[in-house]
């Protein structure tokens, strides 16, 4: 595409695009005409990721796309009236990413020199201009959010077993030193609770595996419902839950385990060959000066083990 002086088919063409809303084309024609353009068949290239650039494109006809990776997926799709390169023409920075043709596609070139006496010469160019560059911030501002909240999704649900909700033993160790340390440095209390559910191995037998994680689940529930937004609740083993709880001390943490003894005393499952009452056996300990977090989990096991052998449905620490 060539623009000619008083080449009202092309004017008009360019009329409609964005950038050239409202603006007066014949009296910028003598801009216009050193002004070239590109045609791009599907697949090919028209700026490279880190390249030096000093034009803007403006997309006449056809569809390009902004790649992070060469060979993945597009971005953003910019369709006929979008423009690219003006930021890193703006901004004087290399290009962010691969820009590559999604269909036969012409493209207006707008070279540096060229972009600012277009600026200078119109202001509705120039309103135009910042307008476009504003429209791709903010779309680039909406693409990292979504990105970041897929990615925090990704990591939550790979932190958390599905069927119950409960973080798992691999975020228990990530998350305990950090927490351990936190709470040190603001003289906050922490402790950790494990709680096993008596005769779980007795239901795996008696009813078989999918009863008893249907049993797990379900004392699970009752036990998140008892505690904090702040706490969290961890799959210890087949059967077990290991609670961190923060700002708890170790009298507040054994008041948190009368909750849960009751919850889960209380719980009914809707099996009626399932005539079983769950107890609970837990065990408590509150972090200590000398502390880190595999001493503090070993303490806490410990005292789960006391409970265990002392009959079950007790907290011990």
């Amino acid at each position: 595409m060539t623009i000619a002086p008083g080449d009202t088919r092309q004017l008009s063409t360019l009329s409609r695009l964005g950038l050239f809303g409202a603006v007066d084309l014949e009296q910028c024609s003598e801009l216009l005409v050193k002004c070239s353009s590109k045609s791009l068949s599907p697949g090919q290239m028209l700026l490279y990721k880190d390249q030096v650039n000093h034009s803007m494109f403006v997309i006449v006809d056809g569809h390009l796309g902004m790649h992070l990776q060469e060979d993945a997926s597009a971005i953003v799709i910019l369709n006929p009236g979008d423009t690219v390169g003006e930021m890193s023409v703006i901004g004087g920075q290399p290009t962010s990413a691969f820009v590559i043709a999604q269909s036969n596609c012409k493209v207006l070139e707008i070279p540096e020199k060229l972009l600012w006496e277009f600026v200078s010469s119109d202001l509705n160019f120039a309103k135009n201009l910042m307008k476009l560059f504003v429209k791709r911030m903010l779309d680039l501002n909406r693409l990292l959010y979504q990105r970041l909240h897929d990615e925090a999704s990704s990591k939550i649900k790979a932190e958390k077993d599905s069927a119950t909700g409960l973080y798992n033993k691999e975020w228990m160790k990530e998350t305990l030193p950090y927490e351990m340390t936190r709470c040190a440095m603001r003289n906050r209390a922490l402790s950790i609770m494990i709680l096993k559910i008596d005769r779980y191995d007795n239901f795996i037998r008696s009813y078989g595996s999918y009863t008893a994680d249907k049993i797990f689940q379900a004392v699970a529930n009752a036990v998140q419902i008892q505690l904090r937004g702040m706490d969290m609740a961890v799959k210890h083993e087949d059967g077990c839950i290991a609670l961190l709880l923060i700002g708890t001390d170790e009298i507040q943490a054994e008041n948190v385990a009368k909750r849960i003894h009751k919850a889960v005393n209380h719980l009914v499952l809707c099996d009626q060959k399932l005539n079983e009452k769950f107890t609970l056996s837990v065990g408590v300990a509150e972090m200590a000066d000398e502390d880190y977090a595999d001493l503090l989990i070993a303490r806490t096991q410990a005292a789960l083990d006391r409970a265990t052998k002392e009959g079950g449905n007790q907290t011990s620490h």
